[in-house]
């Protein structure tokens, strides 16, 4: 196994966790909030600074592929490295004891928003907690363009070719292709901050709205507000959420404009720019349109507001239309995402068709080429479609069938992985629900509904389980809740490669 290439992958992850603690001493120096702050998340940056060079001094070598089975294994301790030196602020301010601190970091980094953190907690604590969400989801955008492929095989990952996206193993490509999703995530970041700030939020709500929104981490955290229009900001923000990353990269990289190049007629060079903006604009808007996951995205957020409107008004809920509409969209959206936030504390108790809808979605998730968790609306369409051609065939035993997902065929290869994927996926789920009911704290539905919360990275289920529920387990549970965070973040078959490629040697004997 190449360890040089996983500790160069650590050390990455954790200088990038040392420039992440450069916001919280921003705000301390702008707002003069807590004086001993600043030297906190000094010392804990330069304590992962320090860290990272360690690792980068052993990992340093030349590599020129990603090994699948080193791949695995760097994906899956990254986060409880991380995790480690994330937690401190949590610790050593005295807001969390030590498992609460370690698994809020776990649920943080892997975008599942558990919240334990308590509602009166500083806002500093409240904006170290956004960017734990946000570096996370940004750390699973570039393994999903770099490691994730070679490491799952492209379980399904292969038809976001939709986007326009190629895989390889190759580090120079890979390190080209992580610098061009930070860009096109810091882009989307920046767009939703904006929305935000118009809605009428402060710009530090704004920022944190726009990291949780984005990175679908979530909470129990939303801003006091006195406008709707922050409500209808975070819905825009968790549908951008939703979409695939990989198409939005295609479609603004054909939108920029050229570079300034000295010597070359700029002003004629940007006049071919506008004329070919105007076919790459209708090029775009095909693609989109053509992208059959993201129709079946809106189509089911469509008839599932639809569903909710027609539950609240049947039972006399709401008298205001707009009222309902938005708050209908707002959890749809929301748990669709797997964001996980609510805006009140009347959402624990729900009616028991929106539990079990509320439970449906989050199982679900958005897009393949997202950061939302669950079991990715591809792959559900691909299963569709093969049980009506099975059911094709039946019927018409000679008949040849092909399945396509909008413009890209469908191999039996990724069928089988998706299946594949799928018998995993309720074979973990059952495992770990029944290891949580052995905690006498919880109940056989609340295991049940935790089970799936961190498997889908949603969190919170309304009615089901919440923070409390988190809160409350045995030591041992806790643990174990943040493995299942890590492997339904990273999908359950880096967990099973990392675990089949590592092999003892056999110890030299004389016979």
């Amino acid at each position: 196994m190449n360890f040089r290439m996983i500790l160069r992958i650590q050390s990455q992850a954790l200088l990038m966790l040392a420039a992440a603690t450069l916001l919280p001493l921003a705000y301390t120096l702008i707002e003069f909030d807590a004086p001993e702050t600043p030297i906190l998340f000094a010392a804990i940056g330069l304590l992962s600074v320090g860290a990272g060079m360690l690792f980068a001094h052993f990992g340093t070598g030349r590599f020129q592929r990603a090994p699948i089975t080193a791949s695995a294994v760097a994906i899956l301790i990254m986060y409880p490295i991380i995790a480690l030196f994330g937690c401190l602020p949590f610790l050593l301010t005295g807001a969390l004891l030590p498992f609460n601190a370690l698994l809020e970091t776990v649920g943080d980094l892997t975008s599942a928003g558990l919240s334990i953190l308590p509602s009166n907690a500083p806002f500093l604590l409240l904006l170290w907690q956004s960017e734990l969400m946000w570096l996370g989801s940004l750390l699973f955008l570039i393994m999903l363009v770099t490691v994730l492929p070679e490491v799952s095989g492209c379980f399904g990952i292969a038809l976001s070719s939709q986007g326009g996206q190629g895989f390889s193993a190759i580090i120079g490509q890979m390190n080209l292709m992580g610098v061009r999703v930070i860009k096109v995530y810091s882009a989307l970041t920046a767009i939703s901050f904006a929305a935000f700030k118009a809605a009428g939020l402060d710009g530090w709500y704004s920022l944190i709205m726009a990291m949780r929104c984005i990175s679908t981490g979530g909470g129990n955290f939303f801003p006091e507000h006195a406008s709707f229009y922050v409500e209808y900001a975070a819905i825009f923000s968790m549908l951008l959420a939703c979409g695939n990353f990989l198409l939005y990269h295609r479609v603004i990289y054909n939108l920029l404009p050229p570079r300034i190049e000295f010597g070359l007629n700029y002003f004629t060079r940007l006049k071919q720019y506008f004329l070919r903006l105007r076919r790459t604009l209708r090029e775009n808007v095909r693609l989109v349109v053509a992208n059959e996951e993201a129709l079946v995205l809106y189509a089911m957020i469509f008839f599932g507001v639809l569903l909710l409107l027609f539950r609240v008004f049947w039972q006399g809920l709401y008298f205001d239309a707009n009222e309902a509409l938005r708050e209908s969209l707002f959890y749809i959206v929301s748990f669709m995402s797997t964001t996980g936030i609510t805006l009140d504390e009347s959402a624990a108790n729900v009616h028991d068709f929106d539990k079990f809808f509320i439970f449906l979605m989050a199982t679900i998730g958005g897009c393949i080429g997202s950061v939302t968790g669950g079991f990715k609306l591809i792959r559900l369409i691909v299963l569709v479609k093969v049980t009506a051609a099975e059911i094709k065939k039946t019927i018409h035993p000679r008949m040849m069938t092909a399945i396509r997902v909008g413009n890209v065929p469908v191999s039996m290869r990724i069928v089988g992985r998706i299946l594949a994927y799928f018998f995993l996926v309720l074979v973990t789920m059952f495992i770990c629900a029944a290891v949580l009911s052995f905690d006498k704290s919880t109940t056989f539905s609340e295991s049940v509904a935790m089970a799936i919360a961190c498997l889908s990275t949603v969190g919170n289920l309304p009615g089901l389980c919440d923070a409390e529920t988190f809160r409350e387990l045995s030591a041992f549970n806790k643990l174990f809740c943040m493995l299942i965070l890590i492997v339904g973040r990273l999908e359950v078959f880096a967990l099973l490669i990392a675990a089949a490629g590592i092999k003892l040697r056999p110890k030299k004997t004389n016979w």
